[in-house]
């Protein structure tokens, strides 16, 4: 593909995923793998991903970093690496298409559930759901590129206020990302193109993330997220569109 188009395609799509990251917490590969894949293949944009990910989720960290709450972190480890694993295997033996079909699903349901779903209450989770949010979580995000909703699911059942989220988001995130960036490395997943692009992405997210984070006071939570899952749920009906019309 025109590596102009690749580029633009990688700026616009994590400019917004970083700002979109930046107020609620997660989201940036959700908003902005949709985008990207506009101009790149999916083995070239998922890798890419997993970098980029990792760096914006060390920046969201380190800002609300006085109110992180590291219990439960150790339980992520039990199902990241097997999680890993298999999302490597989906990457490297199944078509672009499938995935991209597979993405737009998820995407889709994910928004579902978020636009139908009431805010849960708090709870106590043994640690086999963190080892099971830690194997979704790397499967995801080294498959497709995002390893948000597992995560953002877990947290919610936990608890806690909207910076402590943020803060436990950010951290879990760094975990489940080590394990993806790993994994891709493994696999040999990383050209001299995916090394570029993700040069070219840093500074668009890292600068949408900030600008996330200093607006992300101003927003009604409620109301934005509402937004947020309805522009999910497009962007979801129109990967699965393209890539049906790819097939046939």
């Amino acid at each position: 593909m025109d590596m102009t188009h690749a580029i633009l395609t990688t700026l616009a799509g994590w400019l917004l995923g970083g700002f979109i990251n930046g107020i609620v917490g997660f989201g940036a590969a959700l908003v902005a793998m949709p985008i990207v894949a506009l101009g790149l293949d999916m083995r070239t944009a998922v890798p890419t991903c997993g970098l980029v990910v990792l760096a914006l989720n060390i920046q969201m960290t380190w800002s609300y970093r006085a109110h992180l709450d590291t219990s439960g972190i150790r339980a992520l480890f039990l199902g990241a690496l097997p999680g890993a694993a298999t999302g490597v295997l989906l990457l490297r033996h199944f078509p672009e298409a499938w995935l991209k079909t597979g993405l737009g699903l998820l995407l889709a349901a994910y928004a579902l559930w978020g636009l139908c779903s009431a805010q849960p209450h708090a709870r106590r989770l043994a640690a086999g759901w963190g080892a099971l949010a830690g194997f979704l979580s790397t499967s995801l995000g080294t498959a497709f590129g995002f390893n948000g909703p597992p995560l953002a699911v877990y947290l919610s059942l936990r608890g806690g206020s909207q910076r402590e989220i943020k803060a436990a988001l950010g951290a879990f995130f760094i975990v489940s990302g080590l394990f993806i960036v790993s994994a891709h490395g493994l696999a040999g997943l990383y050209s001299a193109r995916a090394l570029t692009l993700f040069a070219v992405a840093l500074p668009a997210v890292i600068l949408g993330g900030w600008a996330g984070i200093r607006v992300s006071g101003r927003f009604g939570e409620g109301h934005f997220k509402r937004i947020l899952f309805a522009m999910i749920m497009v962007m979801g009906l129109s990967m699965i569109r393209g890539a049906l019309s790819a097939v046939n």
